[in-house]
């Protein structure tokens, strides 16, 4: 009776134990289903379309060659600038017209008193005097020689004479003409006057400072620049060598043809620009600092707008669609023309990208890569 009793006491326990292990036990379809649940995106997986609202798709258009506007300064070039010096040794007695203000050419920018000046203009006043004395000797010597009242010798003295005034009074002429002064009007007082229509740029003198004879005085910028200074990001334009003709314009309408000179200098590593110079060609040119915008010739490649392009971990890329799923493809993209851009590889004319809303499937890719949720609506 007590065997018995072991016996059936040792089975149940054993029913027990199989049902506890097959109630615990999950069932190998479950668990993998779990895990694909779970499984993060892979990078590149396709991205349902059907949910999402507000995107807006665009065909990708043939290649074709564009240009762009980009903004730019008027500057003179080293010929619209010139340097004030001053002709005579003196003292600075008067400025005229103060850095920066435009004037016309010939204009009065300062005064020198000069001591020398006075000296010259005597100079040319006493050989004046002396030419004029000894043309009329040589005039009654001549009227002697030709009554026969004088001689010879006498004549060709006076003749020596007035040869050796004139000489010296061309040179005292000479002197004053050098330094830019016409000797009948010339006095003790000096002009220096502007070389052309521009401004001062900078004076390098002050008011009752003594100067010597070829000083610098100041800079002078004229009032025309000929050179449009442009800055573009990079990477550099394609096939824009030196010598291509392009287009400059200004606010108002008004164009100018212009020529690249030279290649471009790379500004610092910070910035990573390029500065470019042209020349405009034609007038009437610009003063120099006005705003202008130079045409710039790119590249032929296909254009998108910018709103189709999008970042995501640092890489730019669309979102191309393929049937009702889309997939982030990596570009490699160019210059902004405006609020397009340029897109220079990655895509092919005929594809269909997502053109407006494309951040919404950017949201969508980071969050399935982070293991959120599936969808965003």
């Amino acid at each position: 009776m007590n065997h018995a009793i072991r016996l059936s006491l040792l089975t149940l326990a054993l029913v027990a134990t199989v049902a506890c292990e097959r109630k615990t036990a999950a069932p190998p379809e479950a668990k993998d289903s779990h895990k694909e649940e779970g499984a993060p995106e892979k990078e590149g997986a396709h991205l349902p379309l059907k949910d999402i609202r507000g995107l807006r798709f665009l065909v990708v258009p043939e290649p074709k060659t564009e240009g762009a506007w980009y903004p730019a300064e008027a500057i003179g070039d080293e010929s619209a600038q010139a340097m004030l010096s001053s002709p005579v040794k003196g003292i600075i007695s008067a400025i005229l017209v103060s850095p920066g203000r435009h004037i016309g050419t010939g204009t009065g920018l300062l005064t020198i008193l000069s001591p020398e000046l006075a000296r010259l203009k005597a100079d040319w006043l006493s050989t004046r005097a002396k030419r004029e004395r000894t043309e009329a000797e040589l005039a009654r010597e001549q009227r002697l020689f030709e009554a026969q009242a004088g001689s010879r010798r006498e004549l060709e003295a006076a003749r020596s004479e007035a040869t050796t005034a004139r000489a010296d009074e061309e040179a005292a002429r000479l002197a004053l003409e050098a330094r830019g002064l016409n000797p009948e009007s010339a006095g003790a007082v000096m002009t220096v006057k502007a070389p052309k229509a521009g401004s001062v740029t900078a004076y390098k003198i002050q008011l009752g400072q003594g100067v010597e004879a070829g000083q610098d005085l100041g800079s002078f910028q004229a009032a025309s620049a000929a050179i449009a200074r442009l800055e573009l990001p990079l990477p550099a334009p394609q096939n824009w060598q030196p010598g291509a003709i392009t287009e400059v314009r200004k606010g108002d309408g008004q164009r100018w043809k212009a020529r690249l000179e030279g290649t471009a200098t790379t500004l610092t590593a910070d910035t990573r620009r390029l500065s470019y110079r042209l020349r405009l060609l034609g007038g009437p040119l610009p003063i120099p600092g006005t705003p202008v915008e130079v045409h710039v010739p790119m590249a032929k490649t296909v254009v998108l707008p910018q709103s189709a392009l999008q970042q995501v971990e640092g890489i730019w890329g669309v979102f191309v669609k393929q049937g009702e799923e889309a997939e982030f493809r990596p570009v490699r993209r160019g210059p902004e023309l405006g609020t397009d851009v340029m897109v220079l590889e990655g895509v092919k004319p005929g594809e269909t990208v997502v053109g407006e809303g494309a951040y919404l499937l950017k949201s969508l890719q980071i969050k399935r890569k982070s293991g959120g949720e599936d969808h965003d609506h």
